[in-house]
């Protein structure tokens, strides 16, 4: 057992020494092995990184950039396409105009279109502009494309002192495979400063906005002989002043008042987003103060792709597959192009302003206190009225028999006149009031339903107007579109929250004579004499022009066609109302109700709403039709004193009386009234042919006119009726 032992350790030693150089050879193996994979592993990350970097950078590789300075008022021509892109530094020989903005104008051939435009991009020191070429249009005949552009670059972009801001730098670029020649120069716009009641001219189109800029408080006097980098200003500038334009064409463009900060949004699609815009066609004004812009403020003119915002007629836009078919190259003057001139005048101080106003609600106060002191009526007399009857003698004998007299005399036996007797149903001092069939107190109770019929009408009419029309305002201010509301620009003044505060103001003169109006009549003596007193009737009238005056003043706040039947509606209520009350003068018995009345009135504001909303051809044939026939019958109702009846059997008694009377059948018995109302007739009748052929015109107008016309013209028939029966005049 010990050789045994012995022997197996002596073999292991022998196998071990024979098996180490092996083992060495395989252990350096082992460590190659690693090393190979490890330079592997780096190689892979190395290729792997350059893949990722010129993947990343693959849109830029092989792109040429072209930089080089070039100096302002030169024209300079460069070339770009899809691989070389420019990048352009300017500079000037001295720092005299550093005070003026930078123009841009950029032009290319005819070879550029909308598939690969023409990238310019301006940048400044705080801010980037940037636009493409060319600029297509599409108008309702053509399309047409504008291949010249020019933009103004903010001046305010480093701060209020425009000397330190730094000269832009231009890039070029495009996706054309093929060269694109580029015209590119910059100016510095020298006109830029606006002065007062100086008139400055300029041309825009389209592709081609300008604007320029006012101060209050830094005003250049003299731009062209300022020294250093501004001109001189003068500090006595208005506080409020108003902008007029004009323009001898009709193309339609917009004018955006903005204030002194950068950017300035000088073309149609963000024209919205700042300040005050309205469009123009012909002339357009706006009134603006330091309340409004503090420093000063930026005038923007730009040329609409299309005038359909002007005329309100829509243009038929051209589907983009026929655009390249239809497209007409424009430079300059073969387009919308469109000349303006405009002016800065100053208005009145705020002091001026409130002092005026002031001197005027005095003015109609005063006149209030004269009409309540010397004109209220004081009726202490009556007039005896003695009612003679005729007796029927040789000549007399065809006097109706049926008609019997209010006096009756009778005859004692001897032949000789007894005392007259009274008919017992009128009473012994007859009066104009007794001939009335209806009592006293039933006139008043009548007329008292016109009241407060007006007082309904009036609360429920004019609190959603006051309400509408006050969130016009608002709306006015908050978006800053002047289009909202059509005011008078050129004669607006406002004030506080009021965009038109003189002609909102003007109206307190309707709202004071109403109020005295209505005191005159409560302070009129209730008498039993002279006409039926309709004092209802006549507190519905000063109602009427109180409303008048609210409304009108509410029409104000915000101006426009849908608006105008608010300043309107009340005019109508005056002018029925007046004609009510006329008729009511001779006939007190037949005079309308009031719920027919203001029934009547209902209809016509339909009317009115339904011809402004709906003006078409169809509804002025209809409504002539039904104003001539209105008129009519008001002839046969007047003529005959409301006793004629439009009933079926009117045309067979019509010839009936033809042919037993012949021509004179048509000879009228009363004939002043019938001139009269032939006269009122052939008015109407003008007045429907007017509307008629100028059916295009405002609706709401038109029946305005109808009315008050009628009311004047029944006036004066009332007068002339007055005079024909030899009665007297009060006034």
């Amino acid at each position: 057992c010990q050789c045994h032992c012995q022997f197996h350790g002596e073999f292991l030693h022998r196998l071990r020494t024979a098996i180490s150089p092996f083992s060495a050879i395989f252990a350096q193996f082992i460590a190659i092995r690693k090393m190979v994979c490890l330079y592997i592993l780096i190689i892979s990350a190395l290729v792997y990184n350059t893949h990722q970097t010129r993947a990343s950078s693959g849109m830029n590789y092989g792109k040429n950039f072209i930089y080089d300075t070039y100096k302002y008022d030169n024209m300079i021509t460069v070339l770009v396409n899809s691989t070389t892109e420019q990048i352009l530094d300017f500079y000037e020989d001295s720092n005299a105009t550093r005070g003026f903005p930078t123009r841009v104008h950029v032009s290319s051939n005819d070879t550029i279109n909308g598939d690969y435009p023409l990238f310019i991009t301006a940048t400044q020191q705080k801010g980037v502009l940037s636009w493409e070429i060319p600029l297509v249009i599409q108008t309702k005949h053509s399309v047409m494309q504008f291949n010249n552009m020019a933009r103004t670059l903010c001046p305010h972009d480093a701060g209020p002192n425009i000397t330190s801001e730094n000269r832009p730098t231009i890039q070029l670029t495009t996706s054309n495979p093929k060269n694109v020649s580029v015209d590119i120069k910059l100016r510095r716009v020298e006109d830029f400063y606006v002065e007062v009641d100086k008139e400055v001219n300029l041309t825009v189109t389209p592709s081609t906005p300008k604007y320029y800029y006012f101060s209050f408080d830094h005003y250049p006097l003299n731009v062209t002989t300022g020294k250093g980098f501004l001109p001189r200003f003068n500090y006595t500038i208005p506080k409020n002043v108003i902008l007029i334009i004009e323009s001898d064409d009709d193309v339609c463009a917009v004018v955006s008042i903005q204030n002194n900060s950068c950017p300035v949004f000088d073309n149609e699609e963000n024209v919205l987003y700042q300040g005050y815009h309205l469009t123009m066609t012909t002339k357009g004004g706006i009134t603006l103060t330091q309340s409004m812009f503090p420093v000063g403020f930026y005038i923007v003119f730009i040329v609409k792709q299309t005038d359909e915002e002007c005329t309100g007629v829509s243009e038929t836009a051209i589907h983009g597959e026929e655009i390249q078919s239809w497209v007409v190259p424009t430079v300059g003057s073969d387009g919308r192009v469109k000349n303006f001139r405009f002016k800065i005048k100053a208005t009145i101080s705020y002091k001026e302003y409130v002092t005026g106003a002031l001197v005027t609600l005095a003015l109609i106060v005063l006149i209030a206190l004269f009409a309540l002191v010397v004109f209220i009526p004081n009726c202490k007399t009556t007039e005896d009225v003695t009612v003679v009857e005729v007796l029927p003698g040789p000549s007399t004998s065809g006097v109706d028999s049926e008609v019997l007299p209010i006096i009756t005399v009778e005859k004692d036996e001897d032949g000789s006149d007894s005392e007259p007797e009274w008919n017992s149903s009128m009473p012994r001092n007859l009066t104009l009031a007794a001939l009335s069939r209806a009592p006293t107190h039933m006139h008043s109770r009548r007329s008292n339903r016109y009241f407060w019929s007006a007082v309904t009408v009036a609360v429920v009419y004019a609190l959603p107007v006051v309400q509408l029309l006050a969130t016009y305002q608002h709306m006015v201010f908050q978006t800053g579109d002047q289009d909202l509301c059509y005011y008078n620009f050129l004669c607006a003044h406002p004030l506080g929250f009021l965009s038109d505060f003189n002609h909102v103001f003007s109206n307190i003169g309707y709202v004071l004579l109403g109020l005295v109006f209505m005191l005159q009549v409560s302070r009129t003596k209730s008498l039993n004499s002279g006409i039926p007193q309709h004092k209802g009737l006549f507190y519905s009238m000063g109602l009427a022009l109180m409303m008048e005056g609210i409304l009108s003043a509410c029409y104000h706040l915000c101006p426009n066609k849908m608006n105008f039947q608010f300043d309107s509606s009340f005019m109508y209520v005056i002018a029925v109302l007046c004609m009510v009350k006329i008729y009511q003068n001779r006939h007190p018995d037949v005079n309308a109700s009031a719920h027919s009345t203001f029934m009547l009135l209902a209809f016509i504001m339909a009317l009115g709403v339904y011809g402004i909303m709906y003006p078409s051809v169809y509804f002025w044939v209809f409504f002539t039709i039904l104003h001539l026939a209105t008129c009519l019958i008001l002839t046969l109702k007047i003529y005959y004193v409301g006793r004629f009846r439009l009933e079926r059997s009117i045309p067979v008694r019509a010839m009936s009386a033809l042919r037993v009377h012949g021509r004179g059948a048509l000879i009228p018995n009363y004939k002043a009234r019938a001139v009269l109302l032939a006269i009122a007739n052939l008015a109407n009748w003008a007045l429907a042919a007017y509307g008629l052929y100028h059916h295009n015109k405002d609706f709401a107008r038109h029946l305005l006119a109808i009315l008050m016309g009628n009311t004047i013209l029944y006036t004066a028939f009332y007068v002339c009726m007055k005079l024909v029966y030899r009665e007297s005049l009060r006034v």
